[in-house]
C-alpha cells in the first residue's frame, strides 16, 4: 500500500454566476475532465461554493456535485474561510489540486491559505478561469507571487496531475 497520500480535487466556485466572463468553454471542459478523472480514480472531491445575494449559484451542468461529495460554503475569498472545509482538507492528507473559475481571487486565495497551513497545493492552470488574463504573460504575472511565496505550491496541467499521480502509485507498488 502506498504511503504517498492521494490527491484531493478541490472544485472552487464551479457555479453559473462565476462562469460568466471568467470561464471559457475550454476551462469548463477542463474542469469537467478533472472532475471525471478524479472520480474515476476515487479521489476525494471537495466542492466549495459562495452564495452572493441575487446571483445564480447553481452549478453548471456536467460539473454538479454528486450526493456523496461534500459542498462547503465559503464566506471569505479562500475555501479555508469554511471551518468544515479546513477540517476536510487536512483530513485528505494529499496535495490539493485546485480548479475553478477565478484565478485572481478564489483560486489564489485558497492556494495561499493552503501554504499557510502547510498543505501542498497544485493550481491546475488549464482548469482555471481568468478574467482578462488569457495570455501566458498575464497568467505568469498573476501566479508569480504564489510561486515565490508558497514553496510547496505548484502550477501544473491536467496531464501533469494525472500522469504524476500514476507514477507515484506505480513507484509505491514496486516490489
Amino acid at each position: 500500500m502506498s504511503s504517498q497520500p492521494r490527491a484531493a480535487l478541490v472544485c472552487l466556485d464551479l457555479q453559473r454566476y462565476r462562469s460568466a466572463g471568467l470561464a471559457s468553454a475550454s476551462v469548463i471542459a477542463a474542469c469537467q475532465r478533472a472532475l471525471e478523472e478524479a472520480r474515476r480514480r476515487r479521489w476525494p472531491v471537495l466542492h466549495v461554493h459562495a452564495r452572493p445575494p441575487g446571483a445564480d449559484v447553481r452549478p453548471l451542468p456536467g460539473i454538479e456535485p454528486r450526493p456523496n461529495e461534500p459542498v462547503f460554503l465559503r464566506k471569505g475569498p479562500s475555501a479555508f474561510s469554511s471551518p468544515a472545509f479546513t477540517q476536510a482538507a487536512h483530513a485528505t492528507g494529499g496535495p490539493l489540486a485546485l480548479v475553478g473559475f477565478s484565478l485572481q481571487d478564489t483560486v489564489l486565495a485558497t492556494a495561499f491559505a493552503a501554504a499557510d497551513r502547510d498543505l501542498d497545493s497544485e493550481v491546475v492552470i488549464d482548469a482555471v478561469g481568468m478574467a482578462g488574463a488569457d495570455s501566458p504573460s498575464a497568467q505568469r504575472a498573476l501566479t508569480a507571487p504564489f510561486l515565490t511565496l508558497a514553496p510547496q505550491g505548484r502550477l501544473i496541467t491536467l496531464r501533469d496531475l494525472f500522469h504524476e499521480e500514476a507514477e507515484r502509485f506505480a513507484a509505491a507498488n514496486l516490489p
